[in-house]
């Protein structure tokens, strides 16, 4: 995965803690969903125990198709713990200097 793509993304879920239009976060869940399920296909490639399992959670959670409603201030502490943990597992998802493609 780029890293650019990974900056951007918990980029958007920080921005997506504060309180915006509905659009707004019909579009995280999406991105979110899509970032989600690649990096646990990516952290599985890679033989991470965990990892895949946690990106995994997260995209089900995040998905736009079955809706979990939380209350906003629960979705606000989602929404910044998902970008810290993309920043933090960045090591794990991006696309290693040798790999071509």
């Amino acid at each position: 995965m780029p890293i650019a793509v990974i900056y951007i993304t918990a980029l958007l879920f920080f921005i997506g803690a504060a309180p915006l239009p509905y659009g707004y976060y019909m579009l995280l869940r999406l991105i979110a969903t899509g970032v989600f399920i690649w990096a646990a296909f990516v952290a599985y490639e890679r033989k991470h125990e965990s990892m895949p399992w946690v990106y995994g959670v997260l995209a089900i959670l995040f998905n736009p198709l079955i809706k979990i409603h939380l209350p906003k201030e629960l979705w606000a502490a989602v929404d910044i713990g998902s970008g810290i943990l993309l920043l933090s597992t960045k090591s794990i998802i991006q696309k290693r200097e040798n790999e071509n493609t």
